[in-house]
């Protein structure tokens, strides 16, 4: 999988979500390599998408295709200054039911740089079981590698409510010191950013 980040202030989420929705509904299951996204507007402000496609290689043929950039051309006039892009090669996705993440009603975004991505790639994957065991409201998370060892994790969550409930629980003592060693990766203090009402879309979905 290959994801393609993009990030810029937000004149309106009404003119982006549109946008994002029209692509879904009417190109979405004609596109070359196009898996999904998930995307959404912080409540300061930010636009926030993560376009998922089957490889590098079809994401740039369908970003060179008329419909593809209609779509752009209607996203622009939702944007108040300049588009940020980022293009990750290395995804790792950790869900039990991946059908699931699209019902998601909360979506965490961290983002940070770390000084061994193979470890935390390997530390989020031995915790996978423990946690979404310990967690119900966790739905599954998508981990998307920056080219300068940066990262994007998007966690999908069934509600913010439900988010603040299960926080309140004491955590696992195994699962405690991996998200101990996993912060402690971190060059500098991740970044987080929350979509409370996320648009999600997938290919899968589209299709029906």
């Amino acid at each position: 999988m290959f994801i393609q980040l993009i990030e810029a202030p937000a004149s309106s989420a009404d003119t982006l979500r549109a946008a994002s929705y029209r692509w879904a509904d009417r190109l979405g299951a004609t596109s070359v390599g196009w898996l999904g996204c998930t995307g959404g507007v912080t409540g300061d402000g930010v636009w926030i998408s993560a376009e998922r496609f089957e490889s590098e290689q079809k994401a740039w043929v369908e970003n060179g295709r008329p419909g593809r950039r209609r779509w752009w051309a209607e996203t622009l006039d939702g944007l108040a200054g300049e588009a940020r892009f980022v293009n990750c090669r290395e995804v790792e996705v950790f869900a039990p039911d991946p059908d699931a993440i699209d019902t998601a009603g909360y979506v965490e975004v961290v983002q940070g740089r770390v000084k061994d991505p193979v470890l935390m790639r390997t530390l989020l994957r031995s915790m996978e079981k423990e946690m979404y065991g310990h967690r119900a409201d966790l739905l599954g998370s998508t981990l998307a590698f920056h080219p300068d060892d940066g990262y994007t994790h998007l966690l999908y969550h069934t509600s913010e409510d439900d988010l603040f409930d299960a926080e309140l629980r004491e955590i696992p003592p195994r699962v405690k010191a991996m998200m101990d060693a996993i912060y402690e990766l971190n060059l500098s203090t991740p970044r987080r950013l929350a979509l409370t009402a996320p648009w999600i879309h997938s290919r899968r979905t589209t299709d029906r």
